[in-house]
């Protein structure tokens, strides 16, 4: 498994323009996560229990969203917790029930 964070800068000279994008083989952490969600199932949450496990690519793409992931603030907070609640976000997750 590699979680390894590949970046590419292209420059296009007839627009004069960068891109930049970045990529990442996810499906070691999403595989850990899937059991590590099984493995929790029907446990009580803790309080210093790990709740999810985000892959950088996702991180760097929550944090041009305006999610200071790395030093969340209150509102940061509470929207990284509305996404980890989300069907859509649900396998980043590594434990059972709401956030």
């Amino acid at each position: 498994m590699s979680d390894e964070l590949f970046d590419s800068i292209e420059h296009d000279t007839l627009n004069d323009s960068v891109t930049v994008s970045h990529s990442q083989d996810v499906s070691g952490v999403l595989e850990a996560n899937k059991k590590a969600r099984a493995e929790a199932e029907g446990r009580k949450m803790g309080e210093t229990q790990r709740v999810a496990s985000i892959p950088s690519v996702i991180v760097m793409e929550w944090m041009k969203e305006g999610i200071n992931v790395m030093a969340p603030n209150r509102e940061d907070l509470k929207r990284m917790k509305k996404k980890l609640n989300s069907p859509e976000w649900a396998y980043l997750r590594t434990g059972g029930g709401r956030l």
